[in-house]
């Protein structure tokens, strides 16, 4: 184990090395899978924003406050990030037809074509870092991570 990261685990309970192990490895994992996406000028948040508005919000376009609600993110902060994503022509935001108070974002031809281009990267990086997992361990690490995850839902 790393000497810099040793003092987590001193005297901790077993809940407490869990959580700083997880906390740990997510800073880790999100440091490789931002050195991945910058090779496309994208990073961990602005990638997982696209594929939601892409693969969610499709030709209709999503809600800025699904998205945030998707991503567990503060309202201000989306709006900070999906500002950035409008300077870089990545999404659009129009105003929703019943009520010009909601806007739709939704996101370009270009930003799509690049998270088609970025998808085969990303899920071998993907593969890349849980190589170390069998199947098995693979199954039931998503069982226990979804149990913990529904509870915050």
């Amino acid at each position: 184990m790393d000497k810099a990261i040793e003092f987590y685990f001193k005297n901790g309970s077993e809940n407490q090395k869990v959580l700083y192990s997880m906390t740990i490895l997510w800073n880790k994992i999100s440091a490789r899978m931002d050195a991945v996406l910058s090779e496309f000028k994208l990073n961990v948040s602005k990638f997982n924003i696209l594929m939601i508005i892409k693969h969610l919000g499709q030709a209709e376009g999503i809600q800025q406050n699904e998205i945030s609600k998707r991503l567990l993110v503060t309202p201000s902060n989306i709006t900070k990030l999906l500002d950035k994503l409008e300077a870089e022509g990545m999404i659009t935001r129009n105003s929703k037809k019943e009520d010009r108070r909601v806007k739709l974002i939704k996101i370009t031809k270009t930003a799509s074509k690049l998270l088609d281009e970025v998808w085969p990267v990303y899920t071998k990086e993907v593969d890349n870092l849980t190589s170390i997992l069998s199947g098995n361990d693979v199954c039931n690490i998503e069982k226990y991570l979804n149990k913990w995850l529904n509870n915050f839902i």
